[in-house]
């Protein structure tokens, strides 16, 4: 029985999409917690810090994926600059990404959640993180998604 070009194609992809989820947790668990420690010197601490990458990770998601389009277009002499910036705005999304997969909560226990690399500790040392990083980073997929519709009425407007 042989498999057709489109259905191992197919299947390429789902592998190499289970392969990059469990190497983003892996690699989160590594530097996720090397991230949050640098929240000690960021203003407001880990609440300013959960903002910060709550806001930066659809911005720079964004970015990188419009970059990357950018990348392919037909004939463009500038498409060495848009590799540059796409792989730079994908590396800040990734480094979001995996902080902000840190300050999803884990177990209770006092004890464990008091030591670095176990699932709570950034919860048990800034309490609320998780609450600040996720409304962040819904107030600005609302307001990306909300603005470009409301710049095109006051573009409206304004020519009249």
């Amino acid at each position: 029985m042989t498999r057709s070009k489109a259905s191992r194609k197919t299947i390429a992809k789902q592998v190499v999409a289970i392969v990059a989820l469990v190497g983003f947790f892996a690699v989160s668990l590594w530097l996720g917690d090397e991230l949050w420690a640098l929240s000690a010197y960021w203003p407001a601490n880990g609440i300013g810090f959960g903002a910060t990458v709550g806001v930066l990770l659809p911005i720079t998601f964004t970015a990188a994926k419009r970059s990357f389009r950018r990348v392919n277009s037909a004939g463009s002499d500038r498409s060495p600059r848009w590799a540059v910036a796409s792989i730079v705005c994908a590396a800040v999304a990734v480094v979001s990404a995996l902080a902000v997969s840190r300050a999803i909560p884990g177990r209770r226990s006092s004890d464990s959640c008091l030591n670095e690399w176990q699932p709570c500790w950034v919860n048990h040392l800034y309490p609320g993180a998780f609450f600040v990083t996720l409304g962040s980073l819904a107030a600005t997929v609302a307001f990306m998604t909300w603005l470009p519709s409301w710049m095109s009425k006051l573009r409206a407007r304004s020519r009249r």
